[in-house]
Parts: structure tokens; sequence; C-alpha cells
């Protein structure tokens, strides 16, 4: 998803007499603008300080940059945190700063417009203005002063609450007190919340992500959870083998219980806060705490994912990156369980797939790459003495 992209302006009213890349002049003159202003991202600065340099000399134009190092689109990559705060009020013309002082395509229309009108003509569409310096010129005022606005606006204390990653980190907090009890530590945000087991190796790992291109009106978020050990993880780096990461033993998160199992979304901004802050709570109560409280038990655990495999009902699907742990830790019976179970579960694309890569390596054949997920996790079985079941 991006603010904005040249081909989204390429549609049935765009004009003929046009190229399609007119479509980026407005687009450009703003990305012009901010990167100008110092906004640009730290992605920019490390792979496009010459074409930087070349715009702020005026030696290329707004629209070659977004055509150059942009691929077409205004993503929120390309700029710093303040040049997308200032984005995410001023482009949405449904935000609450645009509907108070303007929205930027609005402003450019007017600009134009206006100086169209001084001078006796009218621009047959928004696309026909000239993509040059001189108009930039024009349109620079306007953006200066919406900008020093926008400062003063978004300075007073009941729109910086309202502020979109302010709003996230607030929720992230009154969601993590569901899990101090069960001695679960936040990182400084709050945004991440550990807790170590009792066997002082497996950690368990609650943590919140913001969807891309939240608005003050319009904050969302998902749950993501994780369990790793720190033991297993110096086990996978001797054996200098690529499956698992960081010690993984499961990764999931609060998802729907339907056949797509997609990411549950909740919107934390107004009246939309408390209700979705309580479900999150109780969502982590019902189902990651008992899957925590599980993996507590290693013994337990594994006799679990052998018996049942490594799928966990609107947490994850049936996935293999468990077998390590039951390398590391279990038997080897128990391990051939859980990998028989794992192709058992498999559809057969996938199951084809593995049976390739075990032909392979039985043919002596050694690569580094993956060809598909999962098929480290698979080179290990195959390492480790696990066989495929008669019937994949």
């Amino acid at each position: 998803m991006a603010y904005d992209r040249i081909d989204w302006h390429s549609g049935e009213n765009y004009p003929d007499d046009l190229p399609e890349e007119n479509g980026g002049i407005p687009i450009g003159m703003f990305l012009a603008w901010l990167l100008n202003q110092d906004m640009a991202s730290a992605f920019h600065r490390t792979d496009s300080p010459e074409e930087l340099k070349r715009l702020a000399r005026r030696e290329m134009t707004g629209l070659q940059f977004l055509i150059d190092a942009c691929d077409g689109k205004l993503w929120e990559e390309d700029l710093n945190d303040q040049g997308n705060a200032f984005t995410v009020d001023y482009y949405d013309k449904k935000s609450a700063f645009a509907q108070q002082h303007g929205s930027f395509l609005q402003d450019y229309c007017d600009v134009f417009n206006r100086h169209a009108a001084e001078h006796g003509f009218e621009y047959p569409s928004v696309y026909h203005v000239q993509n040059t310096w001189e108009k930039f010129d024009l349109l620079k005022p306007t953006l200066d002063q919406r900008y020093g606005q926008w400062q003063a606006w978004s300075a007073d204390p009941a729109n910086r609450q309202r502020d979109p990653k302010a709003q996230f980190l607030q929720a992230c907090q009154e969601v993590g007190k569901f899990l101090v009890p069960h001695g679960f530590k936040p990182n400084k945000a709050g945004t991440v919340w550990k807790k170590t087991a009792a066997d002082k190796d497996t950690v368990f790992e609650v943590s919140f992500e913001p969807e891309r291109y939240n608005s003050r009106s319009d904050v969302r978020m998902t749950v993501d959870l994780s369990i790793a050990s720190k033991a297993l993880k110096r086990w996978l780096a001797e054996r200098g083998t690529g499956a698992g990461y960081a010690g993984g033993i499961l990764f999931g998160g609060l998802r729907r219980p339907d056949k797509d199992a997609s990411a549950i979304v909740w919107q934390v901004a107004g009246l939309s806060a408390r209700s979705s802050i309580e479900e999150m709570g109780q969502l982590l109560t019902e189902r990651s705490l008992p899957l925590f409280s599980l993996f507590a038990d290693r013994p337990r655990a594994l006799e679990h994912l052998a018996s049942h495999g490594g799928g966990f009902s609107a947490i994850c699907e049936p996935t293999a990156t468990p077998l390590s742990f039951m390398l590391c830790f279990g038997t080897q019976e128990q391990a051939q369980l859980f990998f028989t179970g794992y192709v058992a579960s498999r559809p057969s694309p996938w199951r084809r797939n593995i049976i390739g890569t075990f032909n392979k390596l039985q043919a002596g054949e050694v690569w580094e790459y993956s060809a598909y997920s999962h098929e480290t996790d698979i080179k290990l079985a195959f390492q480790s003495g696990l066989s495929l079941p008669q019937n994949a």
C-alpha cells in the first residue's frame, strides 16, 4: 500500500493527449518538497544519495526522482518519521488536519487553477501542469504554510494524543496489563512483552505490530506470538544449519479460527479502542497463556508435538518449525512421529517438494538456498536420519 502512485491516475478519465508519467507530476512535486525539507528515509540516504544531491541542485525534478528511485510510488519507506507523520495528515483529505486546513491535492489544484486564471487560461486537467521547477516554486509557499500549520496543530496536546503512533503505543500498554500478572515484562515502548520460563531457557514473547499507513482516525494493529529456546539456538549454530530462526520453536499470532487463518486486525482509534483492547486481552488469556503453559513443561510439549503436530487452532497452521526442537530435546522416535505427521498434513504439491528434496540429498546433491518454505527443515530431517512416511 502506498500514499500515491502514478498508475492510480491513469484510468479511463486520464487525458488521451498526455503520457502516463504526467500522472506523477503532483506526487513528484510533493515528494521533492519533502526531500528538500530533509525528510528522506534512511533507505534513500543509503541507496539514493546521488539522486538526492541532484534533486537538491535541481538537476532532476521530483517526478524524475519518483520514477528513478521510487518506482513511481510514494511509500512510507521513502520518508522519515516526520515526513510520514505530515503526509498521513496532509495527503488524506479525510484526516482531521485536512478537514480543518486543507489537503495536498486540493491545494495543488487551487494553486494552479488560480495561477491559470490570473494569466487568462485554464488547465484542461490537473495533469497538464508542466513538470518544471518554476511550477514547483508556485506551489512551495503553500506547502511551507501547511507544514507550519501542521507543526502547530500536531503540537496541540489534544491533537498529539490522537497521533496514530501514540494511540498504537497506548493500546500496547493497555493490552500488556493482561500479561503483567503472568510474569511478562515489556520493552520500553511496550510493543514487545517477554517472559522466561522456569527452566531459564524457554522464552515466550507477545509482540504488537501496527498496520501501515495508520491515521489519527484509523489505527489498526495485530498480535504475534513466539516461543524460542536459547539452548536450541546454540544447538543449531553448532550444526551450521539454517533451520529454525534464532532458536525459534513456534511462531503464530491471534488469528481467525477459519480456513484462511488470517490475522485478526484490531481498530484501536477512537471509540473502538476499549472493546478492541479488552478482546485482545481476553484472547491472549484464552489462547496464548495455555500455549505458553504447555511449552513451559518441555516433556509435555514434546509429547504433544509428536502426537498432534505443530499446528494450533487460531494461532498457527501445521508447521515444520518445531522439528529442530524435537531433534534437540526429544527422542528420535518423537522427532520421526512429528515429521511423519507434518508431511502427511501437507497438500500434494508440498509433499512432492519434500520427496524431491529427499531424492536430491540421497543422490548427494548439495545446495545452500531454499527452493520452498521450510526446505531447510526438510534438509535437517534428512541429515538427522528421519525417513519419509511410506505413503508420502
